[in-house]
């Protein structure tokens, strides 16, 4: 089978991207104190540049200045002033020695209800449109989380049924289980209670919101000048602007609720005013959930009319995703692949044509079909960029059979949520890609420079 269809060359914006393969955000934590990029997150991208990424689009960075953002237990990079500018410049910097690789950033406003509040301000809960709190339905995990729980919490063995018992069962008889879920959580696994019952947001001020679209502006125009190739706003999943737009989580009876279009204001006016500041032709693009894929949520016929929106706002790429925290079963991780491009077609249609990003493949063969069909141009890989780093340059090579494939286990996803350092069941190099640089500075102009100095080092006498 041929591939040739990945590695021909597409443009977003002003932007020229060697190849259809991006590496979707994922934020893995290895961020350092108070959200300042680390050596490993810097070695963690760069890795994955040279692995043959066209496209690299970084974790969720947080422009939000405030307490009130929303915190976890992964420390979120942040990009709110000056002090944090040099740390992004220098991973743009090393990432466009990689033969073409280009970078964008994909900036929010807030975790809205899914985050928490930060361990240095408890006092202060995240903002979000409305207060109501995140709870997830144990009705939507799949396998794979219910490995980790498992994994995590031996004591829920006894009591926690085949994931399949859940997900058959009718409402009258869940509402028994959710009754006596928070003490049986409480009781023997008391570090997952957050990760299941958020805690209550704040509702926002208008003045608040305001100030944010403002903020965001002049965020995405530092992220330019950072070298960042393009600036991707966080709308997905449930975060912040995903819970402005869900009926589910905004019932506000403002200028920012309500209606559909009220309760995309607040993402249409940042795009609005991003656009102005960072002028006609950057690469400035938007990732939404195709559907919310809840009971109430916001639908895929809703999020169509979004998309439209956007793209009239200044919007001129999408990235899709899916659900969001209270659906994590069947949304952003589910046990298969190719399921997000289902809503590709959709997103085509809206945009009016503009390039669209659809991630969730493991297999070369998915990926290209997926490709083939014109409903997407770049496929992204999230979870199996984790678990192979160099899936590009294997089927650039014709070594498909040498990739290291995503088991869909869910380690990684559940390591962030219990504080511990991302790992990944397949691939041991996993938060310690800093360790390695043989393995990320090879065949880079980099490489060539530092090689050249060296050599008009050598047979220097001591002084």
């Amino acid at each position: 089978m041929s591939f040739d269809a990945l590695f021909e060359p597409i443009e977003i914006g002003n932007v020229t991207i060697k190849n259809r393969i991006a590496m979707s955000p994922m934020n893995m934590g290895f961020t350092g104190p108070n959200g300042y990029h680390s050596d490993q997150n810097t070695a963690w991208y760069a890795m994955r540049a040279r692995g043959g990424f066209g496209l690299i689009i970084t974790e969720c960075v947080v422009m939000n200045p405030y307490r009130w953002r929303g915190s976890e237990s992964l420390n979120p990079s942040l990009l709110t002033d000056n002090r944090y500018y040099r740390y992004h410049s220098e991973m743009t910097a090393l990432i466009h020695e990689y033969k073409q690789c280009k970078v964008f950033i994909q900036l929010s406003p807030g975790w809205g209800r899914q985050g928490h509040p930060s361990v240095e301000s408890p006092d202060c809960p995240a903002g979000g449109p409305s207060p109501i709190p995140l709870e997830v339905d144990l009705r939507n995990l799949n396998k794979g989380w219910e490995k980790q729980f498992r994994r995590i919490a031996p004591g829920l063995k006894e009591i926690m049924p085949d994931i399949e018992v859940f997900n058959n069962m009718s409402d009258e008889d869940y509402e028994g289980v959710r009754t006596v879920l928070p003490g049986i959580l409480h009781q023997n696994a008391p570090e997952l209670v957050h990760t299941v019952f958020g805690e209550t947001p704040r509702e926002m001020t208008v003045a608040e919101i305001v100030d944010l679209e403002d903020r965001f502006a002049v965020q995405a125009k530092a992220a330019y000048a950072l070298g960042y190739d393009g600036v991707e706003v966080h709308g997905p999943h449930g975060y912040l602007l995903h819970s402005f737009l869900s009926p589910r989580s905004n019932q506000r009876h403002d200028q920012y609720g309500g209606t559909l279009e009220n309760r995309a204001r607040f993402l249409l006016n940042i795009i609005e005013k991003t656009r102005k500041v960072i002028g006609p032709d950057n690469a400035f693009g938007v990732r939404l959930s195709g559907d919310e894929l809840m009971t109430g949520g916001i639908t895929h016929d809703e999020i169509k009319q979004v998309v439209n929106w956007c793209k009239d706002a200044g919007a001129n790429y999408f990235n899709i995703s899916q659900g969001s925290y209270e659906n994590p079963g069947a949304a952003f991780a589910p046990d298969g692949e190719n399921d997000f491009t289902r809503w590709a077609p959709g997103f085509k249609d809206s945009s009016g044509g503009l390039p669209i990003i659809t991630p969730n493949f493991v297999n070369p063969e998915t990926a290209i079909a997926a490709l083939k069909t014109g409903s997407t141009d770049i496929i992204s890989l999230g979870r199996q960029s984790i678990a192979d780093p160099f899936w590009p340059a294997k089927v650039k090579a014709g070594r498909e059979k040498d990739i290291v494939k995503c088991i869909r286990c869910q380690r990684c996803y559940m390591d962030l949520m219990t504080s511990n350092w991302a790992r990944c069941s397949v691939n041991p190099l996993v938060g310690k890609e800093k360790f390695y640089p043989e393995l990320w500075l090879s065949d880079t102009a980099l490489e060539k420079k530092v090689n050249k100095f060296m050599e008009k080092a050598k047979g220097l006498p001591q002084v």
